[in-house]
């Protein structure tokens, strides 16, 4: 309200707004924005001073989202124009060369929530197959409609002998050819590659009957047999799988668009003999460069600098930070915690790294349903059989036109066109009712690969407990003064430090003091007030038993050398983590922990839990958890994690997801991703997959029916294009209802068991 922007609040029409975590409101490091601006700055020098950008944007969500963005820019100075787009999450900045200032333009964004990032090039690709669809689908509509307006008259007793008939029939066929060349070449193309590869897919029944009905067609037109006529057919049933197809994609692309790269992976780094930079992929041996602050080390290299603060977080998941000496080895995939820049001689090239590997690994991006695949081989040889035996008998019987109108019409009516309407409307409800859970579903095949799991295995940090240690006197923060409460702002923000981040969320936000902030590696932060005192922010000193109720603080705040506060922090599981284990295990699934870990850490955890020893391993590195997975069944596994050591993890279970951090890795390579605290949302995932197979099975059911009874008509001559054109929108409106029927009964009767409740976020230490 105080910013004037009344308005998003009803544009969003009174829907609950999602709660901004806490690290859209940390410091950010905007030096990649900088570098863009400026080049795109200077490739408009003959533009009359008019640059553009495209930027990737998180946080989209609907038209309020577009109306605030525009909004925000508009009151910048230099700002001409900017073009939000929801469905691709991005945006287009056009600006006055000189004058905007791209960098507090995102500032800004990043206070409502909003964190923009570089265009991501393979998301350019997906954009341009996803936009391809799209425009099918929407030519392929235009060619439908024209193509039903000019079969109706025909079917409405339209003679034979008026004198444009043949020019509604011309302009059917068109329509139908146009369609197939459209649309139809999207299944054929699909369907004929997935044959070379030896797999049958849905496509292949699609293109099947396709085909018969647009040959069958033409051969109608050409010899007068108006009962071989499909082209309205043929035009809808593209559109109408078109439709589908598009449906069942944007179920998951709209949550592959909610997160960006991670942007403390560098794109480039600053040379340190001269102020130059170079892309990443350039590194070789014997480089010396800068890694900045929030920065994750790309390749290993030796530290130049005296000393630095790192975490070995992603790499082994420790979580505690760790003091670097000059001269020591430092791993490739380390992350910079500290508020000095590291000095580091890279000791092998980007290509050898073992960051670069974990980036390069690929899950399946397609999971292979054999079941279904032999499933689909019983049903196409069902069709053409019956189909082959019906021509036969009619064309000993009636002669070779009714022979071919049998035929066609019994692979017409055999094409799935309930299911590949009703299975992607399955797709969505089952992502709605998972986005209920707090989970976001990145991959089609996830509902069937949750039905397959023996074994659910969770890495420890950062995904059974908590990213930041808890702050187990939170009572202290209400007792600090103004000034305590803005030295304490100005000491954490933009500190990656795990006890920092805790108490950046826990401080809230405010006024902070001025000053230079100055780390004193392994002891603490130091900060010289710009007019005033010397804070510091370190391990404890004098006052070991100090606090209400807590014997030790781990953390000391002081004035001058005097004490002001203590902190005391404790490693947490997420909420209801306990209940949940014992609800997968009444399910029948086994639970494990694979962790990096120190053994003692591990072990109190898996106590926690209630595993045995061979349930849990510690110590493990990257290629040991996926060698454990492996050796235990890992083709029936959901592993859990968030690091970039469960990386291989991810590519050997067979299925696999993350929590959203500050820091998105694995987000962009997981089956789905998952916000909020309570890890409460596993248990509910597998029964929404439960009610998936449900809602799939009973159109499955539906469409054996439909296709016994069409194809019975059809075997009996009494299957015309009229008819098919009739039931086919009527078998799929039954389909979807049913689907609809399907998942709202489930959704009642899983209410009245319990309600599933993603335990709230928070925003700077405060519940929304």
């Amino acid at each position: 309200m105080e910013e004037g922007f009344e308005r998003f609040y009803d544009l969003k029409g009174g829907k609950m707004l999602s709660p901004v975590a806490p690290e859209a409101l940390r410091e950010r490091d905007y030096e990649w924005l900088e570098t863009q601006l400026a080049a795109a700055e200077q490739a408009c020098a003959v533009c009359d001073g008019r640059a553009e950008l495209r930027l990737s944007v998180q946080g989209l969500s609907c038209v309020g989202c577009v109306w605030l963005i525009e909004r925000v820019f508009a009151r910048l100075p230099g700002a001409l124009r900017v073009n939000v787009d929801v469905m691709h999450g991005d945006m287009r900045l056009e600006w006055q060369a000189g004058v905007f200032d791209g960098v507090g333009f995102a500032r800004e964004l990043q206070g409502f929530g909003y964190l923009l990032g570089p265009a991501q090039g393979r998301g350019a690709v997906e954009r341009r197959e996803r936009s391809g669809l799209e425009k099918r689908m929407g030519a392929c509509g235009a060619f439908a409609m024209n193509a039903m307006a000019f079969s109706l008259p025909a079917y409405f007793g339209m003679p034979k002998d008026f004198p444009f008939a043949s020019w509604f029939t011309l302009i059917a066929a068109a329509s139908a050819t146009l369609a197939m060349i459209v649309g139809g070449s999207y299944f054929i193309e699909r369907s004929w590659k997935s044959l070379r590869a030896g797999v049958l897919h849905i496509d292949t029944p699609i293109a099947l009957g396709i085909v018969a009905a647009y040959a069958g067609s033409l051969g109608g037109w050409a010899f007068g047999v108006e009962g071989l006529l499909y082209f309205d057919f043929v035009a809808m049933f593209v559109f109408l799988m078109l439709t589908g197809r598009w449906a069942q994609q944007s179920a998951v692309e709209r949550n592959r668009r909610k997160l960006m790269r991670d942007t403390s992976i560098p794109e480039q780094v600053r040379l340190l003999e001269k102020d130059a930079s170079l892309l990443v992929a350039e590194i070789a041996k014997g480089v010396c460069f800068r890694v900045k602050p929030g920065q994750t080390l790309p390749v290993a290299a030796r530290l130049l600098s005296e000393q630095g603060s790192v975490s070995l977080e992603w790499i082994n998941g420790e979580s505690e930070v760790q003091r670097r000496e000059g001269g020591q080895l430092l791993p490739s995939g380390v992350l910079n915690v500290g508020v000095r820049e590291l000095e580091v001689e890279a000791l092998e090239g980007w290509e050898e790294s073992t960051l670069n590997r974990l980036l390069e690994a690929r899950r399946e991006t397609e999971f292979r349903d054999q079941g279904l695949e032999r499933l689909l081989r019983g049903y196409l040889a069902v069709v053409v059989v019956v189909g082959l035996a019906g021509a036969v008998w009619w064309w000993r019987h009636e002669g070779v036109a009714s022979a071919l109108q049998v035929m066609i019409s019994v692979f017409v009516v055999s094409c799935p066109c309930a299911l590949g309407v009703a299975v992607p409307l399955a797709e969505e409800l089952a992502s709605s009712r998972a986005e209920r859970l707090g989970v976001f579903v990145r991959s089609l095949g996830l509902w069937k690969k949750l039905l397959r799991l023996k074994w659910v295995v969770f890495d420890k940090t950062g995904t059974l407990t908590l990213e930041n240690p808890v702050l187990m006197n939170a009572e202290v923060m209400e007792g600090l003064d103004e000034e305590g409460r803005a030295a304490l702002r100005r000491l954490v923000t933009g500190n990656l430090h795990p006890v920092s981040r805790s108490l950046f969320d826990a401080v809230g936000p405010g006024v902070m003091l001025e000053g230079e902030v100055e780390e004193r590696v392994g002891e603490g932060l130091g900060l010289k007030a710009t007019g005033g005192a010397n804070w510091t922010l370190g391990r404890p000193g004098l006052w070991r038993n100090w606090g209400v109720g807590v014997e030790a603080v781990d953390v000391e705040l002081c004035r001058d050398g005097v004490f002001v506060a203590g902190f005391a922090f404790q490693e947490s599981l997420r909420p209801d983590t306990v209940e949940e284990v014992q609800r997968l295990r009444a399910r029948g699934l086994a639970v494990a922990i694979l962790s990096g870990d120190r053994e003692e850490k591990v072990a109190g955890v898996a106590g926690q839990l209630g595993l045995a020893k061979g349930e849990w391993e510690a110590g493990l590195d990257p290629a040991g958890k996926a060698r454990w997975l492996v050796e235990h069944d890992a083709g029936h596994a959901l592993f859990i994690g968030d690091g970039a050591n469960d990386s291989l993890a991810f590519d050997a279970a067979l299925c696999a997801g993350s929590p959203v951090t500050g820091r998105s890795f694995l987000e962009q390579k997981a089956d789905f991703f998952f916000l909020g605290y309570s890890l409460r949302f596993v248990s509910g995932l597998i029964g929404v997959a439960r009610q998936h197979r449900v809602a799939v099975r009973r159109v499955f059911a539906f469409s054996v029916l439909y296709n016994l009874s069409a194809a019975g008509l059809g075997l009996a001559g009494h299957l015309n294009p009229l008819l098919a054109a009739i039931l086919m929108p009527l078998s799929s409106l039954a389909t979807m209802s049913l689907v609809a029927w399907t998942f709202r009964v489930g959704g009642r009767s899983r209410v009245k068991k319990r309600e599933v409740v993603v335990a709230p976020l928070k925003v700077a230490g405060y519940p929304v």
